[in-house]
């Protein structure tokens, strides 16, 4: 069940719960909230849909996702609505979200914050100094080390010896 309200924009689909857990651990640990997360999996995941990863989860017990559409995604929002056959909204919502659940932390954190870490990498190699928001403070440094949490299994970044992981800094300059 799809329902978008045109005033509000509103989206909620029912999905297997396993989606719901992977869609709250990265909204923790990204730290932005569940309304920009959820918007940028339907922009960065809306091409790949096609997987049907939900149709493997048929076992899995369902809850509902709901969130509201930002507003400059709605004509986006309605041009994918308009290119799928066969499948009605509900469907579409379920594969994007379930390409995206399926895949390991790194690789959600890397689809989704692509432009910051191609610009971390670009600014490692050339061994750039960085100034950083951190959950410290202000950082300014040079990139040690890209790579990725073997415990947590999320990127992050070596600067000036302390590790920082890569969807809870803000590049200042």
């Amino acid at each position: 069940m799809l329902k978008i309200n045109a005033e509000k924009d509103n989206i909620r689909a029912l999905v297997p719960k396993y989606i719901l857990e992977i869609i709250a651990k990265d909204v923790e640990h990204f730290q932005i909230s569940k309304y920009k997360l959820c918007n940028l999996i339907l922009l960065k995941f809306s091409l790949r849909f096609r997987s049907n990863h939900c149709q493997e989860m048929s076992f899995e017990e369902k809850e509902y996702l709901q969130f509201t559409l930002h507003k400059e995604n709605t004509g986006f929002y309605i041009e994918i609505r308009k290119g799928i056959n066969g499948m009605n909204e509900s469907e579409m919502i379920r594969e994007i979200f379930s390409s995206y659940a399926v895949l390991p932390s790194f690789l959600r954190e890397v689809n989704l914050f692509r432009e910051k870490i191609a610009f971390l990498m670009s600014s490692h190699k050339e061994y750039r100094v960085l100034k950083f928001h951190t959950i410290d403070g202000i950082v300014e440094g040079r990139i040690e080390k890209i790579d990725r949490n073997k415990k947590e299994n999320y990127l992050q970044i070596l600067v000036n010896g302390k590790i920082y992981y890569v969807s809870q800094i803000e590049i200042i300059s």
